[in-house]
């Protein structure tokens, strides 16, 4: 998000500080997300290639052994299987995280609120890192739901300005408390 567009849509100074604000608070929790998922598939993938290291140096020692060679085959395939697990659950956290993205992106108010009215079954990522599938589920969320959409309600700005003066000095004005002394004074004279 850039200023100088904030700026084109008339936003004060105090309004784009405001909103850029947000929005890094939104991009840093992104980046501290990718970063801790990240770390963790590094972490797993490391761990992978030393089981199988480890296994291909056991099954080169050990070639007489019959059970023994079962034994590695069947921790191999256990290894492939883990791999694979893995691999699903990233690409499930990406997806999830695209939806949210999209969903933040479409203006929901409330992800949290939105994001059980998807059917992510029927939501897929391409290769490029778009979405198929979830623009006709949110335009039917938006026909039947549009409240969950859309700009929040801004607060009203109240300012609360003193116009008590006496008449005499237009240059100062009292206190609304010393006013009221003054009227209250008057009347009981």
């Amino acid at each position: 998000m850039k200023r100088d567009l904030l700026k084109e849509h008339g936003f004060s100074e105090e309004q784009i500080n405001l909103v850029m604000a947000e929005n890094g608070k939104d991009v840093n929790s992104l980046k501290e997300q990718i970063n801790n998922l990240t770390g963790e598939r590094d972490g797993l993938q490391k761990q992978i290639e030393d089981r199988d290291k480890q296994l291909n140096t056991l099954k080169k020692s050990s070639k007489d052994n019959d059970e023994l060679q079962s034994q590695i085959k069947q921790l191999q395939d256990e290894n492939k299987q883990a791999k694979q697990k893995y691999q699903n659950d990233l690409a499930a956290k990406t997806k999830s995280f695209k939806i949210e993205g999209a969903l933040r992106d479409a203006k929901a108010k409330n992800i949290k609120t939105v994001l059980p009215l998807i059917d992510t079954e029927k939501v897929s990522v391409n290769d490029d890192g778009t979405l198929n599938g979830l623009s006709e589920q949110l335009d039917n969320i938006k026909q039947d739901n549009g409240f969950l959409f859309g700009e929040e309600n801004k607060t009203p700005r109240v300012e609360i300005k003193n116009d008590f003066q006496d008449g005499n000095d237009k240059n100062t004005s009292d206190t609304i408390v010393s006013h009221i002394a003054e009227r209250f004074a008057e009347s009981n004279e």
